[in-house]
Protein backbone atom coordinates (compact mmCIF):
# COMPACT_ATOMS: atom_id res chain seq x y z
CA UNK A 1 0.00 0.00 0.00
CA UNK A 2 1.27 3.17 -0.97
CA UNK A 3 1.17 5.78 1.80
CA UNK A 4 3.25 8.59 0.43
CA UNK A 5 2.34 10.45 -2.74
CA UNK A 6 2.80 13.51 -4.30
CA UNK A 7 1.01 16.87 -3.38
CA UNK A 8 -0.68 18.62 -6.84
CA UNK A 9 -0.76 21.73 -5.14
CA UNK A 10 0.26 23.67 -2.62
CA UNK A 11 -1.58 25.38 0.20
CA UNK A 12 -1.75 28.85 0.94
CA UNK A 13 -0.31 28.44 4.79
CA UNK A 14 1.98 26.08 3.77
CA UNK A 15 3.83 28.50 1.63
CA UNK A 16 3.10 31.23 4.36
CA UNK A 17 4.89 28.91 6.30
CA UNK A 18 8.18 28.57 4.45
CA UNK A 19 8.39 32.53 3.69
CA UNK A 20 7.85 33.18 7.32
CA UNK A 21 10.84 30.42 8.12
CA UNK A 22 13.21 31.19 5.36
CA UNK A 23 12.74 35.17 6.48
CA UNK A 24 13.41 34.58 9.84
CA UNK A 25 15.58 31.84 9.85
CA UNK A 26 18.08 34.15 7.15
CA UNK A 27 17.53 37.05 9.57
CA UNK A 28 18.73 35.28 13.29
CA UNK A 29 21.53 33.37 10.69
CA UNK A 30 22.63 37.01 9.70
CA UNK A 31 22.79 37.84 13.45
CA UNK A 32 24.30 35.25 14.53
CA UNK A 33 27.06 35.35 12.61
CA UNK A 34 28.25 38.85 12.67
CA UNK A 35 25.93 40.51 15.06
CA UNK A 36 25.49 37.83 18.62
CA UNK A 37 28.75 39.56 20.06
CA UNK A 38 26.59 42.69 21.16
CA UNK A 39 25.57 43.03 24.74
CA UNK A 40 23.23 44.81 26.76
CA UNK A 41 21.82 44.52 30.33
CA UNK A 42 18.86 42.01 28.77
CA UNK A 43 19.77 38.57 26.93
CA UNK A 44 18.79 39.21 23.45
CA UNK A 45 21.39 36.43 22.88
CA UNK A 46 19.62 33.45 23.80
CA UNK A 47 16.53 34.92 21.93
CA UNK A 48 18.36 34.77 19.10
CA UNK A 49 19.59 31.73 19.65
CA UNK A 50 16.19 30.06 20.23
CA UNK A 51 15.07 31.95 16.99
CA UNK A 52 17.69 30.29 15.15
CA UNK A 53 17.98 26.96 16.59
CA UNK A 54 13.95 26.93 16.93
CA UNK A 55 13.75 27.60 12.95
CA UNK A 56 16.04 25.17 11.18
CA UNK A 57 14.46 22.28 13.37
CA UNK A 58 10.90 23.63 11.54
CA UNK A 59 12.57 24.52 8.37
CA UNK A 60 13.38 20.46 8.42
CA UNK A 61 10.03 19.76 8.99
CA UNK A 62 8.95 22.13 6.44
CA UNK A 63 10.79 20.40 3.99
CA UNK A 64 9.72 17.19 5.28
CA UNK A 65 6.32 17.92 4.85
CA UNK A 66 5.88 20.36 1.60
CA UNK A 67 6.37 18.00 -1.21
CA UNK A 68 5.12 14.81 -0.44
CA UNK A 69 1.05 14.29 0.97
CA UNK A 70 0.99 11.26 3.61
CA UNK A 71 -2.25 9.16 3.61
CA UNK A 72 -1.35 7.52 6.95
CA UNK A 73 -4.31 9.01 9.28
CA UNK A 74 -1.65 9.04 12.16
CA UNK A 75 1.30 10.53 10.51
CA UNK A 76 -1.08 12.97 9.50
CA UNK A 77 -2.14 13.52 13.22
CA UNK A 78 1.71 13.86 14.13
CA UNK A 79 2.11 16.43 11.75
CA UNK A 80 -0.91 18.64 13.08
CA UNK A 81 0.48 18.09 16.65
CA UNK A 82 3.60 19.28 15.52
CA UNK A 83 1.97 22.41 13.84
CA UNK A 84 0.36 22.86 17.63
CA UNK A 85 3.63 22.57 19.06
CA UNK A 86 5.82 25.20 16.90
CA UNK A 87 2.58 27.71 17.42
CA UNK A 88 3.16 27.38 21.67
CA UNK A 89 6.92 27.57 20.65
CA UNK A 90 6.74 30.93 18.58
CA UNK A 91 3.91 32.21 21.46
CA UNK A 92 6.20 31.28 24.40
CA UNK A 93 8.95 33.16 22.52
CA UNK A 94 6.85 36.02 21.76
CA UNK A 95 6.09 36.26 25.49
CA UNK A 96 10.13 36.30 26.72
CA UNK A 97 10.55 38.56 24.26
CA UNK A 98 7.98 40.64 24.74
CA UNK A 99 9.16 40.59 28.91
CA UNK A 100 12.53 41.55 27.68
CA UNK A 101 11.27 44.40 25.53
CA UNK A 102 8.93 45.65 27.81
CA UNK A 103 11.69 45.66 31.03
CA UNK A 104 14.09 48.54 31.32
CA UNK A 105 17.17 48.23 28.89
CA UNK A 106 19.88 49.78 26.73
CA UNK A 107 19.79 47.52 24.30
CA UNK A 108 18.72 50.09 21.44
CA UNK A 109 22.58 51.99 22.38
CA UNK A 110 24.44 48.76 23.04
CA UNK A 111 22.76 46.36 21.00
CA UNK A 112 21.23 47.73 18.17
CA UNK A 113 20.79 44.96 15.44
CA UNK A 114 19.49 42.61 18.34
CA UNK A 115 16.77 45.03 19.52
CA UNK A 116 15.47 45.58 16.03
CA UNK A 117 15.46 41.87 15.52
CA UNK A 118 13.90 41.67 19.14
CA UNK A 119 11.22 44.34 17.59
CA UNK A 120 10.82 42.69 14.40
CA UNK A 121 10.16 39.31 15.98
CA UNK A 122 7.32 41.09 18.40
CA UNK A 123 5.66 42.78 15.58
CA UNK A 124 5.08 40.53 12.66
CA UNK A 125 4.17 37.63 15.91
CA UNK A 126 2.13 40.24 17.11
CA UNK A 127 -0.23 40.66 14.40
CA UNK A 128 -0.11 37.28 13.23
CA UNK A 129 -1.16 36.08 16.72
CA UNK A 130 -4.06 39.50 16.34
CA UNK A 131 -5.04 37.40 13.28
CA UNK A 132 -5.63 34.24 14.68
CA UNK A 133 -7.11 35.33 17.90
CA UNK A 134 -9.38 37.25 16.02
CA UNK A 135 -10.32 34.19 13.28
CA UNK A 136 -10.78 32.02 16.47
CA UNK A 137 -13.08 34.58 17.63
CA UNK A 138 -14.78 35.01 14.84
CA UNK A 139 -15.37 31.15 14.78
CA UNK A 140 -16.84 30.98 17.51
CA UNK A 141 -19.26 33.26 17.79
CA UNK A 142 -20.34 31.83 13.86
CA UNK A 143 -20.83 28.39 15.83
CA UNK A 144 -22.56 29.83 18.66
CA UNK A 145 -24.92 31.84 16.01
CA UNK A 146 -26.09 28.59 13.66
CA UNK A 147 -26.58 26.22 17.12
CA UNK A 148 -28.79 29.66 18.58
CA UNK A 149 -30.18 29.75 14.74
CA UNK A 150 -31.05 26.39 15.03
CA UNK A 151 -32.37 26.19 18.36
CA UNK A 152 -34.65 29.25 17.52
CA UNK A 153 -36.05 27.48 14.27
CA UNK A 154 -36.92 24.57 16.70
CA UNK A 155 -38.48 26.29 18.98
CA UNK A 156 -41.14 28.24 16.29
CA UNK A 157 -41.77 24.72 15.12
CA UNK A 158 -42.93 23.58 18.18
CA UNK A 159 -45.32 26.78 18.92
CA UNK A 160 -46.91 26.70 15.53
CA UNK A 161 -48.15 23.24 16.78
Amino acid sequence: MQEIEAKKQLKASEGAHFFYTLIFLSASGIIETQFIEQKCNQNLQLFVHLVFYGLIIWGTYILITLIPRYKNAAINLFFNFLDICFGIYIGLLLFFGGRMYMASNDCLAEAPALYFFLETFLLVNGIIFAILFLAFVSYVLKRFSKSQQVYDEGKDEFYDA
